[in-house]
């Protein structure tokens, strides 16, 4: 019997191998083009309500699944201050300003929040920038405000380069690390 036995013992060249990698390199490029197109669909939604809420002064308040409106009326009726902070920026000296706002427990306990039940809040602001604040540091007299005027002016909003209308400041952080400007949801936890 003749047989013929035939090995093939050739590798590939990378000439061979450009085809495939092109190909790859074009469907990873386009998946992510997709993912990209995507995410700003969902997202562009949720800054359109953002915009809308700060255009509107006002706070979602979210307690488990419950959500409540916050306007500037309802929030200066749960006990407006009159307080002292400094302000230190990556861009100015530390310096004291007077501040108006109400208490952050104060807002919760208005809004039949038991402040001894909760483990803290999370303060978002519209640039998607987040602080949380532990129960403790709520519960601390006169330590977390919701402010909304500094030195007897409002504080502004985001599009004519103000922090507000609302900005949380913590008193006793004397470089204004724990800071939330443009507020427009206090999450309860």
């Amino acid at each position: 019997m003749n047989k013929k036995i035939i090995a093939i013992n050739r590798r590939p060249k990378s000439s061979d191998l450009l085809p495939v990698a092109y190909t790859a390199s074009a469907i990873t490029i386009i998946l992510l083009l997709i993912a990209v197109v995507i995410s700003y669909n969902f997202n562009k939604q949720t800054m359109e309500a953002q915009k809308e809420i700060l255009r509107r002064a006002e706070i979602i308040l979210k307690e488990g699944n419950k959500e409540t409106l916050l306007n500037m009326e309802t929030i200066r009726g749960s006990g407006e201050e009159i307080f002292e902070a400094i302000l230190d920026t990556s861009t100015t000296d530390a310096t004291l300003h007077s501040y108006v706002g109400v208490q952050l427990k104060n807002i919760l306990k208005e809004n039949d929040i038991e402040i001894n039940e909760i483990n803290g809040a999370v303060i978002i602001g519209a640039d998607g920038y987040a602080v949380a604040y532990s129960k403790e540091e709520i519960i601390n007299d006169k330590n977390i405000f919701i402010t909304y005027m500094e030195d007897g002016k409002y504080l502004g909003s985001r599009d004519n380069g103000g922090r507000g209308p609302y900005e949380s400041i913590v008193v006793n952080d004397t470089f204004s690390n724990r800071r939330c400007k443009w507020i427009t949801k206090i999450e309860v936890k």
